[in-house]
């Protein structure tokens, strides 16, 4: 059996675009000295020139502001990007933000998009989904220990997160937390959206990873966190509930 990987010559010109851009533009991203401050600028010049060419935030389909290429496009395009740490950004489907971004599409109410995911989509602010823990398996969610409990019109989270991408620059974290520690294993936990701004989250301290401070991993502490639990329009402002298959 063979795989056929050929795009309309039309496509291939947005491929061999990509290239050049990648090349010229990105690549030279990896040796910037420029604080944060600097580096946001930077991006968002390349960022308007990916959107021009109608490559931003592929992975999304057009009612959300991408393209629906599909996959063997997206698989084409992300060998590009694939090569140099900086190209996601540049192009609108770095995670978390992309993985955040379709939980937001799929589960978010009409509010939370408002807020959240059409901000997040235009490349305005950044996401972090939090979710591993220091005392458990970060990759089962039945294991997870931090907390939410509803009290009255809030819910209120305990726990302590670590290895949050993202964690330092987040504007708001999807935090995965027990809201039904009775329930079976599988229907325990929600994900909760926490804006950074929140008093009682406290990011502890951050960890570089091997592309530097800019991508790094930070831990939160989640300290009596009172986030609300409906919006004034009587939607859930925060929370829906996850149910992980078997």
């Amino acid at each position: 059996m063979s795989w056929d990987f050929s795009t309309e010559p039309e496509f291939e010109k947005k491929l061999e675009w990509m290239r050049s851009f990648v090349h010229d533009e990105v690549y030279p991203l990896e040796v910037l000295d420029a604080d944060q401050a600097g580096f946001t600028r930077i991006i968002r010049s390349l960022q308007d020139e990916v959107k021009g060419q109608k490559l931003w935030a592929t992975h999304l389909p057009p009612e959300l502001g991408g393209q629906g290429y599909g996959q063997v496009k997206l698989g084409l395009m992300h060998e590009i990007e694939g090569a140099t740490m900086w190209a996601p950004i540049v192009f609108g489907n770095q995670a978390p933000d992309s993985g955040n971004s379709e939980i937001l599409a799929h589960f978010g109410t009409n509010e939370q998009k408002e807020r959240w995911l059409y901000p997040l989509l235009d490349g305005r602010i950044r996401s972090a989904f939090s979710m591993t823990e220091p005392n458990t398996a970060g990759s089962d969610p039945t294991l997870l220990s931090s907390t939410a409990v509803l009290e009255g019109d809030e819910w209120v989270i305990n726990g302590h997160k670590w290895f949050t991408s993202n964690g330092m620059v987040a504007d708001f974290l999807i935090a995965m937390v027990v809201t039904e520690p009775d329930a079976a294993p599988y229907e325990r936990a929600s994900m909760i959206i926490v804006p950074s701004s929140t008093p009682g989250l406290q990011r502890l301290r951050n960890i570089p990873t091997i592309a530097g401070a800019r991508t790094s991993l930070s831990i939160p502490e989640l300290d009596r966190l009172f986030v609300a639990a409906r919006a004034n329009s009587g939607e859930p402002a925060a929370l829906w509930v996850f149910h992980p298959a078997p």
